[in-house]
């Protein structure tokens, strides 16, 4: 005699489907709010610091102008971006994240100063400085935030212009 096998088969209830319940997507949904919540600043103080790395270019082409211009004038600063062979101040908001790009035409000489353009962000209209010291017969440069209210704050300069 051959046994038939016994196939089992569950039988839902009208009506229930298989899924996630609303409770279960609001508790999804609040999990990922909050993960969002913490992460977000810390996004944004990354994204910042990246744009001003990338400014810090112009400036790093502006200290070699600069230096150059110094050292075949007999060791005389330029007084203006014309003299250290740079384009006008205002000439570099056409790039991005920077306003302006000046040459210092007052005491102290040498002083390269880079105002941001940064929209929506902490960043904006700041400035960073690299001053230039002659201290030890050579220029040594120093990155700092610029003096006054207008500085960039420290969170989003480059390591080596933290104070």
């Amino acid at each position: 005699m051959k046994h038939e096998p016994v196939v089992l088969t569950k039988h839902r209830a009208a009506g229930s489907e298989a899924g996630f319940t609303v409770i279960e997507l609001m508790i999804v949904v609040t999990i990922v709010s909050i993960l969002a919540v913490i992460a977000m600043p810390a996004y944004v103080e990354y994204a910042t610091r990246s744009k001003v790395s990338e400014a810090m270019g112009f400036m790093g082409e502006a200290k070699t102008s600069v230096s150059e211009r110094f050292y075949t004038n007999n060791q005389q600063w330029p007084v203006n971006n014309l003299e250290a062979g740079l384009s006008e101040p205002d000439d570099y908001d056409v790039y991005d994240f920077v306003k302006r790009l000046e040459v210092a035409s007052v005491a102290p000489l040498g002083v390269i100063t880079v105002t941001l353009d940064l929209p929506n962000t902490p960043a904006n209209d700041k400035q960073l400085q690299l001053v230039p010291s002659t201290s030890t017969g050579e220029i040594v440069w120093i990155c700092q935030p610029a003096p006054g209210g207008n500085g960039l704050p420290s969170k989003y300069a480059p390591a080596n212009c933290r104070n």
